[in-house]
């Protein structure tokens, strides 16, 4: 992705992420969108890709929407055993319902959620093993 693709989707971030607005070292805009990347597409493309609408859209669009969501509070990121891993917050659903911007898009969004919920019960049964 183009540094100026990257500089125009943190542009969009208004709440958690919105730091990244004012890097002057471009390098962390990149890793976060390389990490993101990563995640969505080893850890998430086996649930996503069973979705009509998920299996239809870029890698970039996914990854938009992760970030979107982590920016808004509804998904978190962190380092769990040295990765960084992505989860969904207790009320993710309940904040999907309550956006009217994403109501059209809310069937898609809640599938997300559900996929990072997936990932995290792997996750974890893959720890107790």
């Amino acid at each position: 992705m183009s540094l100026s693709s990257l500089r125009e989707l943190s542009s969009h971030w208004t709440g958690r992420l919105a730091h990244y607005n004012t890097h002057r070292n471009d390098e962390h805009l990149n890793a976060l969108y390389e990490e993101t990347r990563r995640f969505v597409g080893l850890h998430l493309e086996n649930d996503l890709c069973r979705s009509e609408y998920w299996s239809r859209v870029s890698l970039h669009r996914r990854l938009a929407v992760l970030l979107y969501l982590v920016d808004q509070g509804a998904v978190e990121w962190t380092v769990r055993h040295g990765r960084h891993v992505f989860a969904a917050l207790p009320n993710a659903e309940e904040w999907v319902g309550r956006q009217p911007a994403l109501r059209p898009f809310a069937k898609a969004t809640l599938e997300l959620v559900a996929a990072l919920r997936h990932d995290t019960a792997r996750r974890a049964r893959s720890r107790k093993s």
